[in-house]
């Protein structure tokens, strides 16, 4: 089987790889603290191709081959990662003294349903029945101290996350940072497992709260645009390239046939 079909089909795979990814960032380019992902490709080994069964010449010690080299030939890629940039996003002024953007590489603290801890850049807040501080989906919002209740009418946040409430210190927000962003899973909603080798600083120093303002989204629309467009050509080409290795193909078969007979 000729190599170039299993490239130019690698080609297929990888682009089908990168439009499910762009897909997805185009889809939440209005989720709040929403961090786009970018698929990472590993290319096989390259080849150089020289062309055999040339003329020969004679040599002190015999008669030499020359073989002209004619050029290099790739060996395909596939897909290796779904990367995540963790880049910061821009910033939203909402005037809801419950709303929180981070500046630096923080995140927030945030509580499923079965008890564990997940990360969040989303910092659209609100209260439930019972006064507790929760995500857009209910998930409660981690302290210093364990969940937060408020029970008053005037929030404010200091640039530490520190929460005042009517006038009192209540809590303050519990603002992470891990050692290594690459050992973070997406679990969906914008949340974010860490891996238990991946260290936790508890009380980071170089991040700041604003209260009054959320992070947005940072897919730039434009250039995922050009990237779909770019993303259609390649498998469109790689494409073509398949169909005439099939025409080829099915024309040399027949002719074999057709000599045999």
């Amino acid at each position: 089987m000729p190599s170039g079909l299993y490239i130019a089909a690698s080609g297929m795979d990888s682009t089908i790889t990168r439009e499910n990814v762009i897909s997805n960032n185009l889809a939440n380019l209005s989720t709040v603290g929403f961090k786009q992902n970018r698929a990472v490709d590993v290319a096989f080994p390259t080849y150089l191709i020289a062309r055999l069964h040339d003329q020969k010449m004679k040599v002190m010690d015999g008669t030499a081959e020359l073989r002209p080299n004619i050029g290099f030939m790739g060996g395909g890629v596939v897909p290796q990662e779904v990367a995540t940039d963790y880049s910061q996003g821009s910033r939203l002024a909402t005037n809801n003294p419950l709303d929180f953007a981070l500046t630096g590489p923080g995140f927030f603290s945030v509580l499923s349903p079965e008890g564990k801890t997940f990360l969040t850049r989303a910092g659209s807040f609100s209260l439930d029945g019972n006064g507790r501080l929760v995500t857009e989906d209910g998930l409660p919002v981690l302290g210093h101290n364990g969940e937060i209740y408020i029970d008053g009418t005037k929030v404010t946040a200091d640039e530490e996350g520190n929460l005042t409430v009517d006038g009192k210190a209540l809590d303050q927000l519990l603002v992470v940072r891990v050692r290594d962003e690459n050992q973070l899973f997406k679990v969906g909603h914008s949340l974010f497992e860490a891996t238990p080798q991946n260290k936790i600083d508890m009380s980071p120093d170089d991040i700041q709260v604003q209260q009054g303002f959320l992070e947005q989204s940072n897919v730039n629309a434009i250039r995922e645009m050009v990237n779909m467009i770019e993303v259609s050509r390649s498998y469109d080409l790689n494409a073509k390239v398949v169909s005439l290795y099939d025409q080829v193909l099915g024309e040399a078969s027949s002719q074999i046939g057709a000599l045999r007979a």
